[in-house]
This record gives structure tokens, sequence and C-alpha cells, in this order.
């Protein structure tokens, strides 16, 4: 098969790249495959902190800060507990590593980064709920309109499923979640490169 223009150019460009590029593209790979067993539980953060530190020893020091850069990618408002849990203990473990590294400050920071997360969670399940209650009763009398011709017919129907997608479809859930994650990004945002100004990354 004829590779196109651009695979030819990208292969040529590879061919071209020297010793230290072509370390580096190693170190990125096992850099990958490192985090990926770590988020399968496969690798630990001690199991973690054990191979930075082998890497650090090696004269690849910058590999702690491009661990803890990727693993602050991975970080968002719909991290589960569990899933920040697991950042957080990755971040800290290496920046034990690090020779001028700063944990008590990291901890600080990620600390305000999970109040920010709790709110978004906890302002968001609140209004979601005040507008279930506001259209559950117009729901139900619909429902139980149906119901009365569905029962007649020998069918069920589901009133709590039809008023969580009727919330959930509402313009106002819409427009509340539309200025909910927009404000909330905004503040994530400045929290993350408050973390990248202490992790020097």
């Amino acid at each position: 098969m004829e590779l196109s223009p651009i695979a030819k150019e990208r292969l040529n460009k590879i061919g071209k790249l020297t010793d230290e590029e072509k370390r580096k593209l190693k170190d990125d790979e096992s850099l990958k495959l490192m985090l990926s067993k770590y988020f399968k539980n496969e690798l630990s953060a001690d199991a973690l902190w054990e191979e930075l530190k082998k890497h650090k020893a090696a004269g690849r020091a910058y590999l702690l800060n491009a661990t803890q850069l990727k693993l602050l990618e991975t970080v968002n408002m719909s991290s589960t507990d569990i899933d920040y849990k697991k950042i957080n203990r990755g971040l800290l473990a290496i920046e034990s590593l690090k020779d001028n590294g700063d944990c008590s400050t990291l901890e600080q920071g990620l600390e305000s980064i999970n109040n920010l997360r709790r709110r978004y969670n906890e302002e968001k399940d609140k209004a979601f709920e005040e507008i279930k209650t506001a259209v559950e009763r117009e729901v139900s009398m619909a429902m139980q309109q149906l119901a009365g011709q569905a029962a007649a017919q020998g069918a069920m129907v589901d009133v709590q499923g039809s008023v969580e997608a009727s919330a959930r479809s509402s313009p106002e859930w819409k427009r509340f979640v539309t200025q909910h994650n927009a404000t909330y990004n905004r503040q994530f945002k400045d929290q993350l490169q408050k973390i990248r100004q202490i992790l020097k990354v």
C-alpha cells in the first residue's frame, strides 16, 4: 500500500531524530505505560514512586514533572472521589521525589480543588432536586391519567422515571447546567494553574 505524503514526511522525520529525541520518545512511551498500569490498579502509588525513583537516579528527573503533568491533565470536575484520591496520591508521591518538592503546599492546593469539586456536585444535586420537585406535580398528574389508561390495557407506567426525564430535559435544568459549568470551569482552571505553579510544570 502506498503511504500518504504526510505519513512519508513523518517517517522521514523519525529517521532524522537525534539520540536524545529518540530516548525521550522511548521515555514517553514508558511513562504512558506506567500511568496506564497505575490507573488500572496494576501499579500502586508506592510502586509508581519506585519506578520514577529509578528514572531519577538514571538522570531522567525530567520525568517527574512530565508524570505529574499527565496526572494533572486527568483531573476534571466529574472525576470520581476514587479517581481523585488516586491522582492525589500519585502527585504527592512524585513531589516527595523532587529535590525542591513542596508536598505541604501541593496538598493544600489539591484540597482546594477537592473542595471546589464538592461544592460543584452539591450545588448541582441541590438544583436538580429543586427542579425535579417543581416538575413532579405536573408530570405526576399527566402520568396518572396515562396510568389509568395503561392499567385498563394491562400496562405499567414508570412515573418516577418520567419525572427524572422531564427534569433533565427541562429548559431550567439545561440553563442551570450551562451557567453552573461555566462558573466552576473558570474557577477550576484557576486552581489548576496554581497547582502547575506549585509543581513548576
